[in-house]
């Protein structure tokens, strides 16, 4: 099914490239999460034999309920986000990002916030005990996505965006960077905007050095913790997933370093570039 892509997001295989079976998963992947892009986790287990079908079949029926995004929504509204100083009026269009452009950023945040986040909370259930009170939340209104700019290849985007997204990756890691830190999708579909790469550098980087933001990744993962445990009364029997399958979900949900951190770090995105009203 793979053809070794790498399990790297910047490797892993481009939604636009697959075909056949993989091209029916991915879209049925956004029409059940009412998502306009898929995420890494999904273009990362292509490459693992057996394993986007399986792990999708199993965690298809947990998001038909419906209960995967107020289960998100309990997490963000308990959690301290990491929110940077307030922007200062104005300063955005200095930078050159205008309107227009907020809008097209904040679209492409939203939507890795909501496919990041019920993927952390709805993969947690497949390999934690169920426990805790059952849910039956209403469910929001599907949103309408705009088009959404593409994502850039490593070779589309400037040297010196590329230097910055490399600075970005550190974020969401402890201590000294390290050189095996993965470059989250989300930093490279921003690159359309260097100067706004910039400013989340600047914004974010005091936050890492005096550890705001790995309490609040470890914040994030306990509550998703919580959560998943509560939607493990709705997944299906079914076979075991594929050993290696099974795996890499657990590593995606297992760490407050892992999907928690790209969780954490992208809503408090969304909230630092919420309109000031």
């Amino acid at each position: 099914m793979a053809s070794k892509m790498g399990r790297d997001p910047v490797s892993a295989i481009r939604e636009d490239a697959a075909t056949g079976e993989a091209a029916e998963i991915f879209a049925d992947i956004r029409a059940t999460m009412e998502i306009p892009l898929i995420t890494s986790i999904w273009r990362t287990l292509y490459d693992v034999p057996g394993g986007l079908a399986p792990v999708w079949q199993a965690v298809k029926p947990i998001y038909q309920t419906g209960q995967p995004s107020p289960a998100l929504a309990r997490v963000v509204d308990q959690a301290d986000l990491p929110v940077p100083i307030p922007l200062v009026p104005g300063q955005l269009a200095c930078a050159g990002i205008g309107a227009d452009d907020l809008a097209a950023i904040r679209a492409i945040v939203d939507a890795y916030n909501r496919s990041n986040g019920m993927n952390m909370v709805a993969l947690t259930a497949l390999v934690v005990t169920p426990d805790g009170p059952t849910f039956d939340d209403p469910v929001p209104e599907a949103s309408i996505w705009p088009e959404l700019r593409p994502l850039l290849a490593q070779e589309q985007i400037d040297p010196a965006a590329w230097q910055l997204l490399n600075q970005i990756r550190h974020l969401g890691s402890q201590g000294i960077p390290r050189d095996d830190a993965i470059l989250a999708t989300l930093w490279r579909h921003l690159a359309h905007w260097p100067a706004l790469l910039a400013l989340i550098q600047t914004g974010f980087a005091p936050l890492r050095e005096d550890g705001t933001i790995m309490a609040a990744f470890g914040q994030v993962h306990e509550l998703a913790q919580v959560e998943g445990a509560r939607l493990a009364h709705l997944r299906p029997g079914g076979p075991a997933l594929p050993e290696e399958a099974a795996a890499m979900v657990a590593r995606y949900v297992g760490s407050p370093m892992a999907v928690a951190h790209m969780v954490t770090l992208g809503h408090a995105l969304a909230e630092w570039l919420a309109p000031n009203d």
